[in-house]
């Protein structure tokens, strides 16, 4: 009687471990050996970052991500800037941010990024207070 339901947990355990690992390896897939040393806190020296090679078919996209954004992390206390660049709001939608948009982008983001969906804490927590900043702005029309 019992033998049944040990089966049955061991090979709902087994289904479920199966199918993590094989997320974590599709994700594991994605990374750039880049990713993979900062997330091991590995400082790669400078020449190996000097950009990528010249039969790289992303080099187009590659340069506009660096032309566009700075490599820089996060300064202690978030500024406007920095919450409109968080939520992806352009300079020629400043003159209109009002509480729709300021939501819409918002939530577009928290759906890719909420931490019950496999998303980061640390990116939902800086679109959050990225939000909040943008609410207690000058910019914001209310």
């Amino acid at each position: 009687m019992v033998l049944p339901i040990v089966i049955g947990v061991a090979a709902t355990v087994a289904a479920l471990t199966g199918k993590a690992v094989a997320k974590s390896v599709a994700r594991y897939g994605k990374l750039s050996p880049q990713m993979i040393a900062s997330l091991n806190k590995i400082r790669l020296e400078t020449h190996l970052l000097d950009g990528p090679s010249k039969v790289d078919p992303n080099l187009a996209h590659i340069r506009y991500l660096r032309s566009r954004f700075n490599n820089s992390g996060f300064p202690k206390v978030m500024t406007e800037r920095e919450a409109l660049l968080v939520l992806g709001i352009e300079a020629s939608d400043i003159g209109k941010l009002d509480k729709t948009l300021l939501r819409q982008r918002y939530r577009a983001l928290m759906v890719l990024n909420h931490p019950d969906r496999s998303g980061s804490v640390y990116l939902s927590q800086k679109i959050n207070e990225a939000k909040d900043v943008l609410e207690k702005s000058y910019l914001f029309k209310k």
